[in-house]
């Protein structure tokens, strides 16, 4: 279903309205789908499992207010669902203040896993909010040997010893939260800089920034906010409120990582629900309905983004995501293109240029965007390999090999086991029969790096059938098609190999597999030539490998 579908429509049938809410969960359109399921309970208001489906949909919705009515009950009612319904009152209680309230409502939860880690530092901040700093701290310390949540243990013990004015030892626990990693997430550098601006230590917290760069797109903004923060402006210290939509935003965020979609934009909206000024909850919220292609409302959700808030620039440069998905791709070109000329330090707006004129082949105007993004980059560091990977990849499919060859070897000098450009580029060599044994190896450590990925896989298994090694490249290429099964290309190259070691009937089956795939035009018409005549000799394949039909160009994607 489109993102830019008419309004729901009244239907006058129970059970229209019931498999349209169907469909539209399917789609992965919930506000259709709470609209719909709406109608449903209407037709019978006492069943349990109608009321916990339709109190779900409303908070995934937003519909948060309207969430309120089915909450005490579903609540109540044994299920999946209750325990989010218990949250749900808690959060309640706490956004009006009621923070004994909100306590007794997180005793009533289940113990399931989620609940044993969310659970305790929504009441921390609930018996913060109602003046028991004792009692938070020992709801805290129920995590404290909790595996793997350690992190977020130790930040939230630092946000309510500043909480409750204990200045020093949230000192000393911010630094201890840092110091579990060598690259503490870009939230806690942010929460911690901004202790670090409310007392009285600016300079350490705009080293913070610097030392983050690289994770951070608009550094002078959020710079700018920790000044704002040192005279006495947002953010201040964190409260009840701020404390518990930031234990909501966090187990949102981890979540959404694992891609649990469902609970995480619960998690989210409730976080936002708490803390309309949250811009990174509502973020967040827009990227989960990017992922499930509601454009428009991501969109909107990105351009609500004010112009004085640090996240502005990280907000404009997702809404391109979704201008994309609504095939606006020149209003997003241009939206970058007036970006970069307003930021003329910042290479972030070329970079996510030349991503999307190379997802459009436009390979010269992805080139010129990477060129005048590494032009603002100087000197060049490891982290910056990407750029240089993604112009080679450009210039590679603008025929330019000779240019393009010398960013795949800068990239590796950067980052010399990066597994992408070792399968880029080793693959390109045996394409055009060069640098054979280096190639080879190349594409062997790159394999050992990422073992999962089918792409990667596949460019060994091809390699070595280019390279004559036919038999040897039959075990790489089943493996990469058990990894990618429904891949087009990679199907037809094990049809290739097949044929090659003399097993003809599982090269045509392999070959009319790839074509129920959706293959390009061109590589359907060779599959097609293949299933009439075969392969005639070795060098019937001409190896469009990277600039056509192959698998390198499946690593075509800026890496995460």
């Amino acid at each position: 279903m489109a993102d830019h579908d008419p309004a729901p429509v009244e239907l006058h049938s129970t059970v229209g309205a019931y498999l349209a809410a169907q469909h539209a969960i399917r789609s992965q359109d919930i506000r259709r789908a709470s609209f719909y399921m709406d109608r449903v309970l209407e037709s019978d208001p006492g069943n349990a499992a109608l009321q916990r489906r339709a109190f779900l949909l409303r908070l995934e919705a937003g519909h948060l207010d309207a969430a309120a009515g089915l909450a005490r009950t579903v609540a109540d009612t044994p299920g999946d669902g209750s325990s989010i319904a218990r949250l749900y009152l808690a959060v309640e209680q706490a956004r009006q203040g009621r923070y004994s309230e909100a306590v007794a409502e997180i005793g009533r939860l289940d113990d399931r896993r989620l609940n044993q880690i969310l659970g305790p530092i929504i009441a921390a901040w609930a018996e913060f909010g109602r003046g028991a700093p004792e009692a938070a701290e020992a709801q805290l310390d129920k995590l404290a040997g909790e595996q793997g949540f350690a992190g977020l243990y130790t930040l939230h013990t630092a946000m309510l010893a500043e909480a409750s004015g204990r200045i020093e030892e949230a000192r000393r626990r911010y630094s201890a939260a840092l110091a579990r990693s060598a690259t503490p997430p870009l939230r806690l550098r942010l929460v911690a800089a901004a202790f670090d601006a409310r007392n009285g230590q600016l300079d350490q917290a705009l080293a913070r920034i610097d030392e983050a760069e690289g994770s951070v797109s608009d550094p002078a903004a959020l710079k700018a906010m920790l000044r704002r923060v040192a005279d006495g402006g947002e953010p201040r210290a964190p409260t009840a409120a701020k404390g518990i939509a930031e234990a909501l935003f966090d187990l949102s965020s981890a979540l959404q990582r694992d891609r649990g979609s469902d609970t995480a934009m619960i998690f989210a909206r409730l976080a936002l629900h708490l803390q309309p000024d949250f811009d990174l909850a509502a973020m967040l919220v827009a990227e989960i309905l990017d992922d499930r292609k509601r454009y428009e409302e991501a969109l909107a959700l990105y351009e609500a983004v004010q112009p004085d808030s640090p996240y502005r620039l990280l907000a404009r440069l997702r809404a391109v995501s979704s201008l994309e998905g609504l095939k606006r791709e020149d209003e997003a070109a241009r939206q970058l293109i007036a970006l970069a000329a307003d930021r003329p330090e910042l290479p972030d707006p070329l970079i996510r240029l030349g991503d999307l004129e190379r997802g459009r082949e436009n390979w010269d105007a992805a080139i010129a965007a990477y060129g005048e993004a590494l032009a603002r980059m100087r000197p060049l560091e490891p982290r910056h390999w990407s750029v240089l990977y993604t112009r080679g990849i450009a210039l590679e499919r603008a025929k330019r090999w000779e240019e393009a060859e010398p960013d795949f070897l800068r990239a590796l000098e950067l980052r010399p086991d990066q597994p992408y450009v070792l399968n880029y580029l080793g693959y390109s060599w045996v394409d055009r029969g060069e640098h054979l044994d280096r190639a080879k190896a190349m594409i062997e450590k790159a394999v050992e790096l990422r073992p999962q990925d089918g792409y990667i896989v596949d460019s060994l298994g091809w390699a070595l059938y280019r390279l004559g090694d036919h038999a040897g490249a039959v075990g790489h290429l089943e493996r990469a098609v058990a990894l990618r099964p429904t891949d087009p290309t990679i199907n037809d190259h094990l049809g290739d190999a097949y044929w090659r070691v003399g097993r003809r009937n599982e090269a045509r089956f392999q070959w009319q597999r790839a074509l129920t795939f959706e293959p390009t035009p061109d590589l359907a018409a060779d599959i097609e030539r293949k299933l009439r005549d075969g392969l005639a000799s070795p060098s019937d394949r001409s190896g469009k490998g990277i600039g056509g039909s192959g698998t390198a160009g499946g690593t075509d994607r800026r890496p995460g």
